[in-house]
């Protein structure tokens, strides 16, 4: 009560104290308004990061490439036909020595071929020896020879091949029943199908001719009756294919038999036809020099001989890989049964000698590699460039390096390892470092229709932006040819920034 008494009696006092309090606490809002508001922009302000663009310079004191550690005496030894796997001598670490066969191919077909062309040229240097042969006798034996390819032809299509080509016999289906491929049938079937008429002119071609006939005549159907015989071998080779094909697809099915004895009745008769080949041109040859003596008539018959043997050896040779280098077995890809293909690797030997890389580097960079170059392999090896390619390679675009490690044995490096690899370049002069290149990365470059920019921050933190001319766009790095000094330091990231705005360095 006395407190309201005070202020009745002191009415103006207390209403000048009330003024003063409000004035005070409006100030004080103000002041404290203020004091938001810039911790309000503050929040909004957007935050990002300075880099240095050093880090991005592309140092053409040094090329990069990616390679493969090799063996100094590693050799790939490759398949240069088809056929499948019969054995396998050697495992992945063995040792071994020049000439040790490796691996081999199915091979029975040549050797039995190679085995009767033998007989023919010892048969052709045992006449050489002997008297003289009579041009009627030279016709004769040529006589034979046609009617015998007649008469193989004839079996070997309308008998071996017939029964199981396009007929069914006890349980076993039809080889055509298996062949997929419709080039291979469509062949397949044409031949088949237009043999009795090749059968009936070959028939009428023969019935003309007799001791009596000329040189000539007889020649002519012999060359008719080597061209049959090819073409027999030919559909004989494509029945081989489609059983082949027809193996690997049914692996130990019921039909397997059935295949394995059908590719043995194949394989004797290609064995057939290339003995017949062969005789017929022996028979060609012996009529075309009926006039000469018998020394040289069988001197021409025995080099024709020597040639059919030199062609099977050379193919034989194709199915058996032996070791060029001494050394160990560092791949073996393929198992026995399974099928090589022509270019498929067979093994890998690696010999002594040390390592070295085979690397691949920019064809942009050829200039820039030179013989004797130091390079530092895997940032800690060092090495030195041994050859360079001398042209990039169309297929890639990639220049080949070889490159020999120093203290290879030392190393930790693995042959068959991919690696990288720093060579030393050439261009190294200080106006090549000055107008060095730079790959950045896609972000901190704004990009838009006809120009290209990066950022900076002035002292107060507000964007400055610097136009710069850029390359080739990279992955997720842009190059930038001009533009940029190396003391700079950019804005990162450059989304939805633009010049003069105020940012917030993290």
């Amino acid at each position: 009560m006395k407190i309201l008494t005070y202020i009745k009696s002191h009415v103006v006092i207390s209403s000048a104290t009330g003024i003063v309090v409000i004035i005070a606490m409006i100030i004080a809002g103000r002041v404290a308004s203020r004091n938001k508001a810039p911790q309000a922009n503050l929040s909004n302000t957007k935050k990002v990061n300075l880099i240095e663009v050093t880090n991005f310079r592309n140092d053409l004191s040094k090329v990069s490439a990616d390679g493969i550690v090799e063996s100094v005496s590693q050799a790939d030894i490759k398949s240069q036909i088809s056929a499948p796997v019969t054995s396998i001598d050697a495992q992945i670490g063995d040792s071994v020595v020049v000439g040790q066969t490796l691996v081999v191919l199915q091979n029975a077909d040549i050797r039995a071929q190679l085995d009767q062309a033998r007989a023919g040229l010892a048969l052709a240097q045992g006449q050489y020896t002997g008297s003289s042969m009579s041009l009627d006798s030279a016709k004769s034996s040529a006589l034979e020879t046609i009617h015998n390819s007649y008469s193989t032809a004839n079996k070997i299509v309308n008998s071996d091949i017939d029964q199981f080509l396009y007929k069914s016999t006890g349980n076993n289906p039809q080889l055509s029943f298996f062949i997929s491929d419709s080039k291979l049938n469509n062949s397949i079937r044409d031949f088949y199908l237009n043999f009795p008429n090749i059968q009936e002119a070959w028939n009428e071609n023969m019935k003309g001719l007799s001791i009596s006939s000329e040189n000539g005549e007889i020649v002519k159907v012999l060359s008719t009756s080597q061209i049959n015989i090819e073409n027999t071998s030919v559909f004989l080779d494509q029945i081989a294919t489609a059983i082949n094909t027809a193996t690997s697809k049914t692996p130990s099915s019921p039909d397997t038999i059935a295949l394995n004895k059908w590719q043995d009745t194949v394989t004797a008769d290609r064995s057939k036809t290339n003995t017949i080949s062969s005789t017929l041109i022996s028979a060609k040859s012996g009529l075309s020099n009926a006039n000469l003596s018998y020394g040289s008539l069988a001197n021409a018959q025995m080099s024709s001989a020597q040639a059919v043997v030199n062609n099977l050896e050379a193919q034989l040779t194709k199915t058996i890989f032996i070791s060029p280098i001494t050394g160990k077995i560092a791949a073996l890809p393929l198992r026995t049964g399974e099928l090589a293909q022509p270019g498929q690797l067979i093994a890998t030997i690696v010999g002594g000698g040390g390592l070295q890389v085979r690397a691949y580097a920019s064809g942009e960079d050829l200039e820039r590699i030179k013989s004797s170059a130091k390079v530092l392999i895997d940032g800690k090896i060092t090495g030195t460039v041994v050859s360079v390619a001398p042209s990039v390679n169309q297929s890639n675009k990639k220049v080949e390096v070889k490159i020999s490690v120093d203290n290879g044995e030392s190393s930790d490096l693995v042959i068959g390892q991919n690696i990288s690899v720093s060579i030393n370049s050439t261009e190294t002069s200080a106006s090549t470092l000055e107008s060095q290149k730079y790959l950045l990365p896609i972000q901190d470059v704004k990009i838009i229709p006809g120009d290209a920019f990066v950022f900076t921050l002035d002292p107060d933190s507000k964007i400055v932006k610097h136009a710069v001319i850029i390359g080739k766009i990279q992955g997720d790095f842009v190059e930038v040819t001009s533009g940029i000094n190396s003391d700079m330091k950019i804005v990162t990231p450059v989304y939805e920034l633009e010049e003069g705005e105020n940012v917030t360095v993290q």
